[in-house]
């Protein structure tokens, strides 16, 4: 609910900020003008598909890709009435992004950010790291996140205090269809549901059952595409992507997280009463990079046919700029994923000041960084996107000014980096 006018009229700014730079970006960055980057040319093969030949079995279900119908088909649906070419699908990912937004800032009002916050909220939803660059090309993460932020506000105006009966009942079932939907996109959102079940429980107790069951359902609906497709993903993409036991991805998710929440290291530690959670996250961190160094060399194409294993994103980039030096490659990344997951256990200590945002980040994180180690494949920096998309919301609620600013500074360059690079 709205205190009061002011609080709306900046909910509206907000979204009116992300547009403009949104289709700023769109229309001065060159990316009309440009064929498809990053993995447009994967994913827009099944979209096309559809427009082109028409909705069936075989263009519907049975295509080839590592994200599922909840993204391919609102892509061609709504790509083909903005005209069906690559940037009318691009288009798609800029609306998407912007309705995002407007579900996070609703979720916002429930975690009392007021007044300019909602600005400031809206400039976090821009600077989290990939998704400008997400926002303005045809990716999974854009839609999915969308889908996710509808399944917290499901869950967040079901458990709301002064809630009705209807709510108690109604929010379960919307909460289910919305992770259905994020499961038919991608099962990251498995994480996002322990987070949501961990939460509930902490606000109800035993009455939290619902949300389980919810969870539970939702989950047992993805079997009939995992039974058609033999696996995560359709067949001719199960060399990426599947189950697996490696320890290798935890090393490198770990220190994968430190663009995002590193800066809890130092809240966290300044308000923590006891600072033990957080070194022992650290020599954790540190322990596993030791215990399993990922392999950072990037093959120059990708082999369909055989079980791949490859770690890129930020991290990787960082590394291997700084050195070609595999021993310095191995200690920076253990001290990076050592203050990855003290920043996740400052986090922890923070959550007070950011109400349910904060748990349901904490707990997703987590939950998707320990679901990693019985993962195989490709593991990537972006994919710890579709689990802090409520960061922006903890930003602003639990860090004072100064490491607000330092933060977004951070991420700024982050996101002009990747801007320039793909954009």
């Amino acid at each position: 609910m709205l205190d009061n006018a002011r609080d709306k009229s900046w909910i509206v700014a907000a979204i009116f900020l992300v547009a403009v730079v949104l289709f700023g970006i769109r229309w001065s960055s060159g990316i009309l003008n440009k064929g498809p980057v990053f993995d447009e040319k994967y994913i827009t093969v099944p979209i096309l598909n559809i427009i082109n030949d028409g909705w069936s079995v075989k263009t519907a279900i049975d295509f080839e890709e590592t994200k599922g119908p909840a993204m391919i088909w609102p892509y061609a649906y709504v790509g083909k009435i903005f005209g069906g070419t690559l940037n009318d699908l691009r288009l798609v990912s800029v609306w998407s992004s912007i309705l995002a937004l407007l579900v996070l800032s609703w979720i916002a009002l429930r975690s009392d950010v007021s007044k300019y916050g909602f600005l400031l909220v809206a400039i976090g939803w821009l600077l989290l790291p990939y998704n400008i660059v997400f926002s303005e090309i045809v990716m999974g993460e854009v839609s999915f996140l969308l889908l996710s932020l509808l399944a917290v506000m499901a869950f967040l105006w079901g458990v709301e205090k002064q809630g009705t009966a209807l709510q108690r009942i109604a929010g379960p079932m919307l909460y289910c269809l919305a992770v259905m939907a994020a499961l038919h996109s991608r099962i990251h959102v498995v994480a996002l549901t322990g987070a949501v079940c961990f939460t509930a429980f902490a606000i109800l107790g035993i009455r939290s059952w619902p949300w389980w069951v919810a969870s539970i359902l939702a989950g047992l609906l993805r079997i009939p595409l995992w039974i058609r497709w033999d696996g995560l993903v359709s067949p001719d993409y199960q060399s990426l992507h599947g189950l697996g036991f490696r320890l290798e991805s935890l090393s490198y998710l770990a220190a994968a997280m430190l663009p995002f929440i590193g800066v809890f290291v130092i809240e966290g530690w300044r308000v923590a009463k006891s600072k033990w959670f957080m070194v022992c996250s650290f020599l954790l961190g540190v322990s596993v990079v030791f215990v399993a160094m990922p392999d950072l060399f990037v093959p120059e194409s990708i082999d369909f046919a055989h079980h791949n294993e490859r770690f890129q994103g930020i991290v990787a980039s960082v590394l291997l700029r700084c050195s070609s030096d595999a021993v310095v490659h191995q200690y920076l990344l253990a001290l990076f994923a050592g203050l990855g997951l003290a920043g996740l256990a400052g986090l922890w200590h923070c959550r007070g000041k950011a109400m349910h945002a904060a748990s349901i980040t904490f707990w997703a994180l987590l939950f998707g960084w320990m679901l990693y180690a019985l993962t195989r494949g490709f593991v990537f920096d972006r994919f710890l996107l579709t689990w802090a998309f409520l960061l922006p919301i903890v930003y602003v609620r639990a860090l004072p000014k100064f490491l607000l600013a330092l933060q977004y500074v951070l991420l700024a360059c982050i996101a002009m980096y990747l801007t320039a690079n793909w954009l």
